[in-house]
Parts: structure tokens; C-alpha cells; sequence
């Protein structure tokens, strides 16, 4: 029982040695924090690039005649929860992203200079299912606002023909249309230099943590103690004599401590 409350007892010292260490330190922990997330900002804005992300958006059903009929059936629905995978599949399929390719050179001249091809595309777009709806989000990055919307948007134009010709089944009706983003959607200013604070802090924490804990020279009597376990007989100032020329006596805080 006494080891049990010895060890508990060492184990609040450590801790509150921690927070001691902590609270000592905390200027320069905090400035730490400070100048890692103004290099993070630095970084974020100067030298990495702006991506904006335009979307459309499309629903999936089984029947081609459910335009037509103005209604939907359970079974309908459970339907094109199968097929939205196989949909995600062929809306990067090779095929699509070719005629999606060939459709947006010819029809947008003014972006020619990007060179639109199928690997570009295939590595700007992404395709998505959000969560409890029969809908396919494409998503289009690039770093011009207006080419991401001009690329989604002939992706809406081409893409529902070219899945009902693949799958011969269903069929897809466009919800939203892409709209030119605004504001970037990468990378996120605010998230970086939140992080980079974090960052800097934690790791001016652990080292100031690290260099009190390995730091083995012994300071106070209590230590002395602790280390040896000899108890200590008492404590003797250490005595500074000034030189000839000043002929001042100084008495220092640095203890010469004496053991059995």
C-alpha cells in the first residue's frame, strides 16, 4: 500500500513538474506558435497555388420514363442506389473524359492554352455521392474560376448521354448547373495558419520539456535528497570576495550542500 501511494505521489511531482516547466516557458512557446504560423500564412499565400472548384450536380433513376410519369417508386429508388457506383465509374471512365475533352476544345477556343485533355481532366475532376440523395456530384479544380465552371458545365452538357448510351438503362437529369467560383476553394488560408500555430506551440513545448528532463545537474537540496536518499544536514552560502581594488564582499543564492 505504501509503494502504491509513493508511486502516486511521484507521479503528481512529474506532473505538476510538467505544467511548472510549462507555465516558466510560455512566452517563448507562445511566440514559437506566433512566428511558425505567420511562415505558414507566408507560405500559404505566396507560394502555393489558388485552385477554384466549381460543381454540378445530377439525379440518377432507373426509369426513362419517370420524367414523363411525374413519380417514383421504392423500388425505383433502391435501384439507383445501385447503379450511382457504377455511374461514378463511367463519369471518369476513358471514354467520357474523351468526349468531354474533344467537346470542350472545340466549343472553347478562348482556353485553348490550358490544354484540355483527358489526363488533365481525369485529375482535375472528382465525382461524388452526397450522403442520403439519389444525386452525382462532379466537382472541376483548376486555378481559373472560369475554366472550372466551363469544364463542369460541359460535363453536365455530355455526360448524361454518355452513361445511358454505356449502360443502356436509367438515365440522368442535371439539377445544378455549374455557377464561376467566387473565391478559392484551395488552399485554406485560415485551417494553414491554425495548424501552424499549433504546430510551433506543441514542438517549442516538447522541447523545452525535453531539455529540462535531460538536463541530470542537480540544483536544490530537495534533489539531493530525492536522488540519493541521504538526508541533508544543512546548507552552507557560498561566499564571493570581491578583489583588491573594490574591496566588496558578495554573498550568492548558490547553495554548498552538505550530506551524511
Amino acid at each position: 500500500m505504501e509503494q502504491v501511494r509513493r508511486e502516486k505521489n511521484e507521479v503528481e511531482i512529474n506532473l505538476g513538474d510538467v505544467f511548472q516547466i510549462l507555465i516558466s516557458k510560455w512566452v517563448y512557446i507562445l511566440i514559437a506558435g506566433i512566428l511558425v504560423a505567420v511562415l505558414t500564412g507566408l507560405v500559404t499565400h505566396f507560394f502555393i497555388s489558388k485552385k477554384y472548384t466549381a460543381y454540378t450536380s445530377m439525379y440518377i433513376y432507373t426509369n426513362a420514363e419517370q420524367g414523363q410519369k411525374g413519380s417514383i417508386s421504392s423500388s425505383e429508388l433502391a435501384a439507383a442506389d445501385n447503379l450511382i457506383k457504377t455511374y461514378q465509374v463511367i463519369v471518369k471512365s476513358n471514354s467520357v473524359l474523351d468526349v468531354v475533352s474533344e467537346r470542350f476544345n472545340a466549343e472553347h477556343p478562348e482556353h485553348a492554352a490550358w490544354n484540355v485533355s483527358p489526363g488533365t481532366l481525369s485529375k482535375a475532376v472528382s465525382v461524388s455521392v452526397p450522403e442520403g440523395t439519389k444525386l452525382i456530384r462532379i466537382s472541376v479544380a483548376t486555378e481559373d474560376p472560369l475554366l472550372s465552371a466551363n469544364i463542369a458545365n460541359t460535363f453536365a452538357k455530355y455526360v448524361p448521354d454518355q452513361i445511358v448510351r454505356i449502360t443502356k438503362a436509367g438515365g440522368v437529369e442535371i439539377v445544378d448547373y455549374a455557377t464561376v467560383p467566387k473565391s478559392p476553394s484551395s488552399p485554406n488560408l485560415t485551417r494553414n495558419i491554425i495548424i501552424g500555430f499549433l504546430a510551433g506551440f506543441v514542438l517549442a513545448a516538447v522541447y523545452f520539456l525535453l531539455q529540462a528532463f535531460l538536463d541530470t545537474t542537480i540544483y536544490t537540496s530537495e534533489e539531493v535528497q530525492k536522488v540519493s536518499r541521504c538526508p541533508v544536514i544543512g546548507t552552507v552560502p557560498m561566499i564571493v570576495v570581491g578583489n583588491e581594488e573594490t574591496d566588496t564582499w558578495e554573498v550568492s543564492l548558490r547553495e554548498e550542500i552538505v550530506n551524511e
